[in-house]
Formats: structure tokens, sequence, C-alpha cells
């Protein structure tokens, strides 16, 4: 159960930069301290200046194509961050 929409309307949360990583990433639905702020692990992969986010099961096939180029970083993020992603267009 939620507990968190009460403070986000009261004022008493307020996103940090730390939540968005700098604006790097959504803003999550729920406040950390939520029961249903949840984050689970992603794996964000540069190359040539661009990123895309993937979850952990499809990195393999998004790397077999065997270009060295790429950066590999793990990602924390709660689902709805990831969903809101805009759709990756490809490197």
């Amino acid at each position: 159960m939620c507990t968190c929409k009460e403070s986000k309307w009261s004022r008493t949360w307020y996103p940090s930069s730390e939540d968005t990583q700098d604006g790097t990433y959504p803003q999550a639905e729920h406040a950390p301290g939520c029961d249903e702020y949840r984050q689970e692990e992603f794996a964000r992969i540069e190359h040539d200046g661009m990123f895309c986010i993937v979850e952990k099961h499809e990195l393999p096939s998004m790397l077999e194509d065997g270009d060295d180029g790429y950066k590999v970083t793990m990602v924390m993020l709660t689902r709805d961050q990831f969903e809101k992603l805009p759709e990756f267009e490809g490197f």
C-alpha cells in the first residue's frame, strides 16, 4: 500500500537530484521509504555518446554484435522509471 502520496501532496517529500540521477532518468512515482518504492537492477549500455537502458536478461543479446566500444554500467531504477524512458532508436 502506498504511503507516500500524502507526503508528496503535503510537500514533505521533494524529488532530489539523487532520485533522478541529476535528471538523467524520469522521476519515480513513489518516494524512497514508501512500501511501493522498489528498485531493480538494469543495465545501461553506452556507445558513441549515446545510451540505452535494458533489463539484465536482455544484456547478452544487445552485446552479441561484437562491437568492443560498449560500456556497460548497472543502474538501480524503479519499474515505472524504466517504463517512462524513451523508446531506444539504436546506436
